[in-house]
């Protein structure tokens, strides 16, 4: 009875839209839209205004958009974003027909008029949406959401640019990780946006190459949220060692998951012990807990990136190895606030780049955070090279491999504890030659120095939406 309802509701909505009825939907989704609020001044309507999916997965570049006072930012619910791909039934389309089918369907009719008819019904909708809410432009977080896919595609055909600022770009530093994700991309059959902007031309590259889409409507910009951070370090780091602040020192491990880095060779946690960096998560995080229980007088941080489920996993493994976590008063867990936090789980929020100038020392292993704390001068920063992270097999999926010449390597829990120690007893500001090869890698891989993505983005993004203003 409730799947008839269901279906006799959606039947209907569609029935009005078909015959341009839409403001009542209209009027909800109006409602619900909320604008970013930047810190002074307002967004205004004299702004172009630009409408964002998937708000949750830009952790963070949609204030600082916002702040920059260029833009009026909208961010729509995701579960109402959902609600209205659910009225054609996309999910279902999508497990029939198969990912690599639905977004190349080649000589499928039957698919094609299915999306045709959907599609068109979106069109009306999204347009009246953007002309009450006067809406110049569409962005979405990554290209491969599939939520975002229907909705900037169909933005673009009704002549509202749809671009992407690709959040995710580290991965696509090892060879095996941008040999998937490249063929992931030749299997969506093109962007279907107006404006594409990554963070390096590593990751520029590997959209260009694949066929993607054409180096015209591609930028490699950085990332907005190193500005402030590039120019803090480069002001603390173009001053002499000033001994830090706080009075216990502190240990930061940047915690990572079974399958990091191994996108399309496994998920994310693995119950095989043979399957994934496994060991190595056990033995670094047994190992971090030891330490702390060792050296008191020491703050040691666990920081995974969400809560919920991996927060999960390290206390589990922890137990088994008959570590308490609750009984070590100088070793917290503290992840940040993300889409998979569970929003009843009562976890301090804390900023990366605060930990990393709080601490004297930094682990971390497949992670943006190893160049991010590798610019400080007075870092170390040490990457745990043991267990399956050696294995011939994982090789190819390892960032910034080349590169762990710069890095203090830890190859064995011995090695790690030993280099732990030092960073604390004998702490040295890295030599100019080697923080300048640092600086290089981090431009390479993350942002420029010189700390100008905002402005950069800016301009990028007013150029496609006047482009578009000027057709």
């Amino acid at each position: 009875m409730r799947r008839f309802l269901v279906i006799a509701i959606k039947g209907f909505i569609k029935l009005f839209v078909s015959a341009h009825f839409t403001w009542p939907l209209v009027y909800m989704y109006s409602r619900v839209i909320e604008e970013v609020q930047p810190k002074t001044g307002n967004g205004g309507n004299d702004k172009p205004t630009i409408l964002t999916l998937n708000s949750h997965r830009f952790r963070g570049d949609l204030e600082i958009l916002a702040n920059s006072n260029k833009f009026r930012l909208l961010k729509v619910p995701f579960d109402w974003q959902c609600y209205i791909l659910a009225l054609f039934n996309t999910s279902e389309v999508k497990k029939k027909y198969g990912l690599e089918v639905y977004f190349n369907p080649r000589d499928n009719k039957k698919l094609i008029k299915i999306q045709y008819k959907s599609r068109k019904l979106l069109k009306i909708i999204l347009s009246s949406l953007y002309t009450r809410l006067k809406v110049d432009c569409v962005m979405g977080a990554a290209v491969h959401y599939g939520q975002d896919y229907e909705w900037g595609m169909a933005s673009d055909e009704i002549g509202v640019p749809y671009i992407v600022l690709h959040r995710e770009n580290i991965f696509l530093s090892s060879p095996k990780s941008a040999e998937w994700f490249s063929n992931l991309l030749k299997q969506r059959n093109g962007f279907k946006g107006r404006h594409i902007i990554v963070h390096n031309e590593i990751a520029r590259d590997v959209f260009v190459d694949s066929g993607y889409i054409a180096s015209n409507n591609i930028s490699a910009l950085g990332s907005l949220r190193m500005d402030k951070y590039v120019a803090k370090v480069k002001s603390y780091n173009n001053v002499h060692y000033n001994k830090s602040s706080h009075i216990r020192k502190k240990v930061t491990f940047f915690s990572f998951y079974h399958g990091v880095g191994l996108e399309g060779l496994m998920p994310q946690w693995s119950d095989n012990q043979n399957h994934g960096f496994v060991r190595l998560f056990e033995h670094v995080h047994v190992s971090m807990a030891r330490f702390a229980m060792q050296m008191r007088d020491v703050d040691f941080v666990i920081k995974p990136k969400w809560g919920g489920s991996w927060i999960t996993k390290i206390e589990t493994v922890l137990k088994e190895n008959n570590i308490d976590v609750n009984k070590i008063e100088n070793l917290s867990i503290l992840p940040v606030a993300s889409l998979k936090m569970n929003e009843t789980q009562k976890v301090p929020d804390t900023n990366a780049h605060n930990l990393i100038f709080e601490s004297d020392v930094v682990c971390a292993f497949q992670s943006t955070t190893m160049l991010e704390a590798a610019i400080h001068a007075d870092k170390k920063v040490i990457i745990p090279y043991f267990d399956e992270a050696k294995y011939p097999e994982y090789e190819g999926y390892l960032q910034f491999k080349d590169y762990y010449y710069l890095f203090d390597v830890a190859h064995s829990v011995d090695e790690l504890e030993k280099l732990i120690i030092e960073g604390l007893e004998k702490p040295k500001r890295v030599d100019k030659d080697l923080l300048r090869k640092r600086y290089e890698l981090f431009e390479m891989h993350v942002s420029s120095m010189e700390g100008d993505a905002l402005d950069k983005y800016v301009n990028v993004i007013n150029q496609v939406i006047n482009e578009r203003q000027c057709v």
